[in-house]
């Protein structure tokens, strides 16, 4: 499961670092976007495949990456936001 949160905080400090706007939400909002989708990638996919949640192996890994990518995304993406 560490694995899962360290993954998760890189992935949300290299989103900050590739997609910087002064109007995107703050750091630690990033952050733990980064976290929460890579915990769910990873422990879904453990879950999938009928691992205990916590191994880390290559298609958790895979997954959380892609799951968290895709969070941080729509984040950075301004999905929800209203526009004036």
């Amino acid at each position: 499961m560490a694995a899962f949160l360290v993954a998760g905080v890189i992935l949300g400090v290299l989103a900050r670092v590739l997609h910087h706007d002064p109007e995107d939400p703050g750091v630690p909002i990033t952050l733990v976007l980064g976290v929460v989708g890579a915990v769910i990638g990873g422990a879904g996919m453990n879950a999938v495949l009928g691992d205990p949640l916590a191994d880390l192996g290559a298609w958790s890994f895979t997954a959380a990456c892609v799951v968290s990518f895709v969070l941080l995304g729509l984040l950075e993406g301004g999905v929800g936001r209203r526009r004036s």
